[in-house]
């Protein structure tokens, strides 16, 4: 809604008669005195849009009276009216309250209705500015706020996403293992190796947990292989050495063909690849074969060898690391075993030591 209040000072009240004569039929609320304090008593009082103030009055002139309207009242349109026609006084109303116009007496009626008219156009413009300035303002911050909760919501369905996705990639690994790990924990003890030999191969704690869960895919395709090949406890026939060998690629099967998957495939099809080309399905050499593969191959044959499999008894830790030793560039990248057995060097020492020390304690106790 437009302002149409309009606050007029002058010392002399024939020119404040004579102003409210001319402007009767513009539409203001004009509300009027002669001293400048008493027309300060007045803006606050009323929802004034434009004020015009006599330039030489006694007590108070019109510029330090509208430099007190400018202050109170910033948004309020000032105008000066005066006698005294210099460009001194021109210069100083403008610098120290920034009127918006300057009328000289006598004025011209036109010029008066139109300069006032214009100052109140002023006024609502800026007015109309604060307006929108406060909705644009509100309107971020619940945008705000709706990115912000949208950003939570979103962040929560996708952890939601995430866990279920990962469930199901568990319980099918679960599945798979179960089918040719008859003491269980393979998996497990799969994933916490892979994670180990990737930080100690140097990759971030990011990388290392993202092909560590994956690594526990590696034999998801077993379960498209029959009992009785899997559980054999005697050496597989050539035939049925062929349908095992199946299990890489239908693990990459399995695994369908979306992108967040492709390590887990590579994992699949590739970790029974061999580092002098002699593995299967494809017969990779070296750094053809994916990273994460021939990392999770280090992890899955120590396993292997470590625990009780149908056709073989669990061999000693010592036997096996002397065994992949042997294999280091046939069976395995070198640098990859290197980073293995920094590892198990490590957790050998720590278990010697935690043997001492359960020795040292069990001693005091007289046990």
């Amino acid at each position: 809604m437009s302002n149409k209040t309009l606050l007029i000072v002058d010392d002399e009240p024939s020119v404040i008669s004579s102003l409210k004569r001319q402007l009767r039929h513009e539409g203001y609320t004009i509300y009027s005195d002669t001293r400048g304090n008493a027309g300060l008593d007045l803006l606050q009082k009323h929802d004034i849009g434009v004020v015009v103030s006599d330039l030489v009055m006694p007590e108070m002139d019109g510029v330090a009276f509208l430099e007190a309207v400018k202050q109170q009242k910033p948004d309020v349109v000032r105008i000066i009216i005066t006698g005294y026609n210099s460009l001194e006084n021109s210069v100083a109303a403008i610098n120290r309250s920034q009127i918006f116009a300057y009328l000289t007496k006598p004025w011209s009626p036109d010029i008066l209705k139109g300069t006032i008219a214009r100052a109140f156009e002023h006024y609502d413009m800026i007015q109309e500015n604060r307006r929108l300035y406060k909705l644009t303002h509100e309107q971020n911050q619940e945008l705000k706020r709706f990115n912000a909760n949208l950003e939570k919501n979103v962040q929560e369905r996708t952890a939601q996403l995430e866990e279920t996705v990962r469930e199901g990639v568990v319980m099918l690994a679960l599945a798979a293992e179960a089918k040719d790990d008859q003491t269980g924990g393979h998996v497990q003890r799969i994933y916490d190796m892979t994670y180990k030999i990737c930080l100690g191969f140097g990759m971030s704690p990011e990388e290392s947990e993202k092909i560590g869960f994956f690594s526990i895919m590696h034999d998801v395709g077993k379960i498209h292989i029959p009992d009785n090949i899997l559980k054999k406890p005697a050496s597989l026939n050539k035939e049925e050495w062929n349908i095992m060998k199946t299990h890489t690629i239908e693990g990459e099967k399995i695994l369908g063909n979306k992108p967040y998957y492709q390590v887990a495939r590579d994992i699949a099809r590739s970790h029974h690849e061999r580092w002098d080309g002699n593995g299967y399905p494809d017969g990779l050499k070296d750094m053809a074969i994916p990273l994460a593969a021939r990392i999770v191959t280090v992890a899955d044959i120590f396993d292997a060898l470590t625990h009780e499999r149908p056709y073989k008894k669990a061999w000693p830790v010592e036997k096996a690391l002397n065994e992949m030793k042997s294999l280091s560039g046939s069976t395995f990248d070198p640098e990859i075993l290197d980073a293995f057995f920094n590892i198990q060097t490590v957790e050998i020492k720590e278990g010697r030591k935690r043997a001492k020390d359960c020795f040292l304690m069990t001693a005091q106790r007289g046990f």
